[in-house]
């Protein structure tokens, strides 16, 4: 096959000789992410925040993150970093969304994939965070986001305020954050909590994301509560279990709930797919 000149009459080998990437701007990539976990007595959502000790937004509270280095995918770097935070590999990692606002980052031009994690168990963790690192409280209205932490005795709190977009023929609606309390999240992370979890609300009805939020076996009171956690509003108890009776599978077993007054109820276990 003969190789076709571009219109300098380079080859492609001609064109990489004489190629320099100096003559174009080359913004460094991050990764960032949303590390959602369920309160073991399943009151609230959980978030991991870490503290930065270095500038930019020293002292401020941000989500886990940091550069792609040039040898690995910002796949990769997302478990790199979910590994060296919780100690956990192969748990739920999907991509949010890529953050690109030119002033993000007051230090360069700076791009982040961000990407949702969904653990189970988070408060067994916390007796191994460190000074800088600490699960907060997730409360995430129509009104407002809080993350609060008491035994740190910190909240940070933001207004919200929908608004309608319009891509192509479609629209939607989206949030914008104003800041209620004196302390904030670094950067731009408040726009990732708020795509991370407006995602989890769009997928948990058709995917199994709620079950990497229980522990392996479940009741249904415990599973409940999880959907209701993330959607933000009660289900009805029979509709609930016609959602999700072709995911489960009982074990034969019984199981103290966490929840309805630790009562036994039937054990489940996700269906295999």
């Amino acid at each position: 096959m003969v190789k076709r000149k571009d219109t300098q009459g380079l080859s492609e080998e001609e064109f990489l000789r004489q190629y320099n990437p100096n003559d174009y701007i080359r913004p460094s990539v991050t990764t960032d992410l949303l590390i959602v976990g369920v309160a073991r007595d399943y009151s609230s959502l959980k978030v991991l925040l870490v503290k930065r000790a270095e500038h930019p937004f020293i002292d401020s509270w941000a989500l886990p993150g940091g550069f792609v280095q040039n040898d690995e995918t910002a796949h990769c770097a997302a478990n790199r970093i979910m590994e060296s935070k919780t100690h956990l590999r192969n748990v739920y990692l999907d991509q949010i969304y890529t953050f690109t606002k030119p002033d993000r980052d007051p230090r360069m031009r700076v791009m982040s994939i961000a990407y949702l994690s969904l653990i189970c168990e988070p408060d067994e963790m916390e007796e191994s965070n460190k000074d800088d690192e600490a699960w907060f409280n997730l409360s995430f209205t129509d009104d407002s986001i809080e993350l609060s932490n008491k035994e740190l005795n910190t909240r940070i709190v933001y207004r919200l305020k929908k608004e309608s977009f319009k891509n192509g023929a479609i629209k939607y609606e989206n949030f914008t954050a104003s800041l209620k309390s004196k302390q904030s999240l670094a950067f731009d992370h408040i726009e990732i909590v708020i795509e991370g979890i407006k995602r989890l609300r769009e997928q948990v009805f058709y995917g199994n994301q709620a079950f990497c939020l229980v522990e392996k076996t479940f009741t249904l009171p415990e599973l409940q509560l999880v959907y209701e956690l993330i959607l933000n509003r009660p289900l009805y108890k029979k509709s609930f279990r016609d959602m999700v009776s072709s995911k489960i599978s009982e074990t034969g077993g019984e199981k103290k709930s966490r929840v309805a007054g630790g009562r036994k109820s039937k054990e489940y276990i996700m269906k295999e797919r």
